[in-house]
C-alpha cells in the first residue's frame, strides 16, 4: 500500500468531538485506506471504535506513553501488528437501524417544578417505559442529563436494565467532564456529539421527557 493511501495525524489536545469529525473526514476520500491517530485517552479511543464501526472499517488500538495510537483501516486482510488488542467491528451500524426510537435526555429532571419532585418523575418516566416493554435503540444523555450516571444516582437501576436488554445507554463526554463525572462514567458508555448526531438522524422517532 503506498504511502499516499496512508494517513498519520495527531489528535492529541482536541475537544469530543473533533478527533471523530477529523478522522471521518479523512475516510471520506476513498482513496484513504488506512489512517494512524494519536489520541490523549481511553474516552478518545471508545469514540473512534464507534466511528469505525460506523463506517465499517478495521479498528486497532495500543497504548503509546502517555498516549493511545489507534489504527482505522479498510483492508482487514494484513497481519496484525504485536501487541495491539483489536476491536472486531460490528455487522450492524446505527445508519442500518433507520426507524428505531432514541430517547434524549438533556436534564436530570422530567419538565420543570421543585427539582426532588421532577427528579423523581423522570425516575417513574424511565422505570414505566422499561416495566412496559419499550426498548429504545438508545438512550443520550447531554448536559446535566448525564448526572443520571452519577454517584449512588437513583436511576442506575433502570439504566442498567435498558443497557442488559440491549440499549445502548451513553452519555456525552463533554458533559461528563464538564460535570465532574469522567472518573465515574465507564469509558464505554461515554460518547461523543458526532455519535450522538447519528443516533438521531438515523431514528425514526426522538423521545425527550
Amino acid at each position: 500500500m503506498s504511502d499516499d493511501h496512508n494517513v498519520t495525524v495527531d489528535l492529541r489536545g482536541l475537544v469530543c468531538p473533533e478527533p471523530v469529525i477529523r478522522t471521518k473526514k479523512i475516510f471520506e476520500n476513498n482513496l484513504i485506506e488506512r489512517v494512524e491517530a494519536l489520541v490523549d485517552d481511553e474516552v478518545n479511543v471508545q469514540n473512534l471504535s464507534r466511528l469505525a464501526r460506523s463506517i465499517k472499517v478495521g479498528f486497532q488500538t495500543k497504548p503509546d506513553g502517555k498516549y493511545h495510537r489507534v489504527v482505522l483501516e479498510r483492508s482487514s486482510g494484513g497481519l496484525q501488528p504485536e501487541n495491539i488488542v483489536e476491536t472486531q467491528p460490528q455487522t450492524s451500524t446505527i445508519k442500518e437501524e433507520r426507524n428505531s426510537t432514541v430517547v434524549l435526555i438533556t436534564k436530570n429532571t422530567f419538565g420543570e417544578g421543585d427539582q426532588e419532585f421532577s427528579e423523581h418523575l423522570l425516575n417513574i418516566f424511565l422505570q414505566t417505559m422499561y416495566d412496559s416493554g419499550h426498548r429504545p435503540r438508545s438512550i443520550l444523555m447531554a448536559n446535566t442529563g448525564v448526572k443520571l450516571m452519577g454517584p449512588n444516582s437513583p436511576f442506575a437501576k433502570v439504566l442498567d436494565d435498558f443497557q442488559k436488554a440491549g440499549c445502548d445507554v451513553l452519555a456525552c463526554g463533554l458533559c461528563v467532564e464538564y460535570y465532574g463525572l469522567k472518573e465515574i462514567v465507564p469509558k464505554e458508555q461515554i460518547t461523543n456529539m458526532f455519535a450522538i448526531c447519528e443516533y438521531l438522524d438515523a431514528a425514526g422517532k426522538v423521545i425527550t421527557p
